[in-house]
């Protein structure tokens, strides 16, 4: 008897080419295994123009639907010197090409379905000046083959934006700084408002705040290995491994939004990593009791479950029970998704999928 699908994978964002012949389709493996994405032939350009800024196909942002938005090199053949994107229906195995795309930076754009599930859907850029009180969207609609701009409200003119991920949640695209907070918007509205909520501080009067600690600030600030904003069962889960600076433990915190319109956040756990590393589920593992490498993501069904990447494998921890529930090799060529942070996305399957 086959078993059944997974309801939810760990997806690499790194696609790979399907043999001649191939689409577009799922390689899909339970977690903690890593679930890839083929590709065929003719989808990404053949002449690939490696650019310093994209050296590979890279898959951007997931909607629920199963619309995958991706960047590639450009082509060399069109002599364009800009990456191409791409949307991805998996669902029904196609692509489409969007055009005329004017992106500085791939990491503010989203990609949210038409309201009414008409197939139709939208590709989102924000795009900011720092100083500037307002921003743009740049928004490309699949029913008009046109981008639109709309001017929506910056929050904190003076920073620089850095996304970690865009998410489609609730009619809007929900774009996550692991630094400054989350900002959220309908970009479908004619005249979008642009929500913020500013991220929860430490509960721990002795736990630094990583900006105000010089021993972590510049890595907090060039990669957030150690943050992680995921939706898990409905909600946002905002998670940070703390400061392991001076000799302390470093500890494990989440935070639930209960309330996106005060911006209310409510402390779940804190368990200090040295807890975990006393439990016989993690010294079965035979992994080093390192601090991870990174936060890989928060289990989409159950926020207990948090997943975190060690030298070269990938493991769940639910961490109130103290306790590891999943430990795999990730076997993930880390070069092909250009860096080590931020290289998989927990991704709900749409019911097409879940045979």
């Amino acid at each position: 008897m086959a078993s059944a699908s997974p309801s939810w994978v760990i997806l690499y964002k790194a696609p790979r080419e399907a043999r001649p012949g191939g689409a577009i389709s799922l390689v899909l493996a339970a977690p903690p295994r890593v679930t890839r994405l083929d590709v065929g032939p003719g989808i990404f350009p053949a002449d690939p123009d490696r650019l310093p800024r994209v050296l590979f196909p890279r898959i951007l942002t997931i909607d629920p639907s199963g619309l995958v938005l991706a960047i590639a090199p450009p082509s060399k053949s069109e002599r364009t010197y800009k990456p191409a994107y791409l949307v991805l229906d998996v669902p029904s195995a196609t692509a489409t090409r969007v055009p005329g795309a004017k992106v500085l930076n791939g990491s503010n754009l989203g990609v949210i379905t038409a309201p009414g599930c008409n197939n139709g859907y939208m590709v989102v850029d924000l795009r900011n000046i720092v100083g500037g009180n307002t921003a743009t969207l740049a928004c490309f609609s699949s029913e008009t083959r046109e981008w639109v701009n709309k001017t929506v409200a910056n929050p904190l003119p003076n920073w620089n934006w850095s996304f970690k991920c865009v998410t489609t949640h609730d009619g809007k695209l929900w774009w996550a700084d692991c630094t400054a907070g989350i900002l959220a918007c309908d970009p479908f509205a004619d005249n979008p408002d642009m929500a913020y909520v500013p991220l929860p501080r430490g509960e721990d009067p002795d736990e630094p705040h990583h900006e105000n600690c010089s021993f972590c600030y510049s890595e907090i600030m060039a990669a957030s290995q150690y943050r992680c904003v995921n939706l898990s069962n409905g909600k946002f889960r905002y998670v940070e491994m703390g400061c392991a600076s001076e000799g302390k433990v470093s500890k494990l915190t989440m935070h639930t939004l209960t309330d996106p319109a005060t911006a209310e956040w409510t402390l779940e756990y804190q368990v200090g990593f040295d807890e975990i590393w006393a439990g016989d589920s993690y010294k079965a593992t035979r992994l080093p009791e390192n601090v991870p490498d990174e936060i890989a993501l928060v289990h989409p069904k159950n926020p207990d479950v948090v997943y975190f990447f060690l030298e070269e494998y990938i493991f769940g921890v639910d961490v109130p029970a103290r306790k590891v529930v999943e430990c795999a090799p990730h076997e993930l060529d880390i070069t092909e998704s250009e860096g080590g942070p931020s290289c998989v996305l927990a991704w709900e399957l749409p019911p097409i999928f879940n045979v």
